[in-house]
């Protein structure tokens, strides 16, 4: 029987050091039951020994960061997924607040989890008037419906494509502000001199979904009542 309550789920490639604080921010602080499921592109596989609820899955060949994580999704097991950057930091609490604020709100598709880049505050995204989640949790029922990540997309804009497409469906967008986490927001080779592959990535954005911008936004006005301040204070 299947008890896992959580999955969370990441991709990493060639970053031990911020992989190694994410998974032990989940291991020590996690308190529902759960999972964690990593799509590993490394090019050499980390040394470190986790807990069997540690799944590394090997990405051979390459298949780029949204790829990557949708094999990962694919993969879960809980009836909530939640996914982190390699260089997130989970802080206390944020798995129990996150998964019970989907339980009080059925129509929320996803819930947006609250950052911090640095420096404080907390805080959640905007993009054309409405929150999106950088790191957010989902039903893994509904996740699985839309298909997770845009495969169009190769890195950047993954997040604004699995909130289009929640909306889409007919769901809200809230924001959590008791979960949060600590985002290290570490710049490496991987990342330096990608404008081409961003400037790609938002153009097959624009192009496919904001056509469907107006449907979106009435969808996210019905649903505002889930959505708190953009900006949080304090620890």
């Amino acid at each position: 029987m299947n008890d896992i309550v959580l999955s969370f789920v990441t991709g990493t490639r060639n970053r031990r050091e911020g992989f190694k604080r994410l998974a032990n921010s989940i291991i020590s602080r996690a308190t529902v039951p759960w999972e964690f499921v990593v799509s590993d592109a490394s090019d050499e596989p980390y040394p470190d020994k986790y807990p069997k609820n540690v799944i590394i899955i090997p990405e051979r060949p390459r298949r780029g960061c949204v790829n990557g994580y949708n094999m990962a999704f694919n993969l879960t097991r809980g009836k909530y997924v939640i996914w982190f950057n390699d260089d997130a930091e989970m802080m206390p609490g944020c798995d129990s607040k996150a998964v019970e604020f989907m339980e009080a709100h059925p129509d929320c598709g996803i819930g947006a989890i609250y950052y911090a880049e640095k420096t404080l505050p907390y805080r959640v995204s905007e993009y054309k008037q409405m929150i999106y989640a950088n790191f957010g949790i989902v039903p893994r029922s509904l996740g699985n419906q839309v298909r997770w990540f845009d495969d169009d997309l190769w890195m950047y804009g993954n997040d604004n494509s699995l909130c289009f497409r929640i909306l889409l469906a007919g769901y809200g967008i809230g924001s959590i502000p008791m979960a949060r986490i600590w985002h290290h927001s570490v710049t490496d080779k991987e990342r330096i001199g990608n404008e081409k592959s961003q400037r790609r990535d938002a153009e097959i954005l624009c192009q496919k979904y904001m056509p469907m911008l107006p449907q979106m936004l009435d969808t996210y006005r019905m649903h505002k009542h889930l959505v708190g301040p953009l900006f949080l204070d304090g620890e």
